[in-house]
């Protein structure tokens, strides 16, 4: 099953899919916008089609105390407008922290982020799913 991930920003929105197994996260883009809300989801609902997708993880940037914030807010709007245009299931993930671990990740590889902010949101994406990938194989 192919599950595409999300990390939703005002600016940016980082999108990634899993293998068809379910094992792996692999970044796909990073979808630019501001104001019209239709442009990322015209391109999500293209994605969730090419791949065939069968559910999406959308971060949830909640609070370090657990708490939901004015970013988390916008974030659990924008997974409900996306379950209603894309008619898959949308789960929502904690996502913590995975912008410092996109970060980190980059740099292990030894490239600098610098201003290349869109490469950040879609490993951001990646963070996001295989978090969620890995728990749900605890399961």
């Amino acid at each position: 099953m192919v599950i595409i991930a999300i990390d939703y920003g005002e600016k940016r929105i980082g999108v990634a899919k899993s293998d068809p197994l379910g094992l792996l996260a692999s970044g796909i883009t990073t979808i630019e916008w501001n104001k019209d809300i239709n442009k990322p989801l015209d391109i999500i609902e293209g994605i969730v089609k090419d791949y065939k997708a069968e559910r999406i993880v959308v971060g949830l940037p909640l609070n370090m105390d657990d708490t939901v914030g004015e970013k988390a807010e916008k974030a659990l709007n924008f997974a409900s407008i996306l379950e209603d245009r894309c008619k898959l299931p949308v789960m929502l993930y904690d996502e913590r922290l995975s912008t410092i671990e996109a970060h980190d990740i980059i740099h292990m590889q030894g490239k600098k982020t610098g201003k290349d902010k869109r490469k950040i949101d879609m490993v951001a994406a990646c963070v996001i799913l295989q978090s969620y990938l890995d728990n749900m194989k605890k399961e």
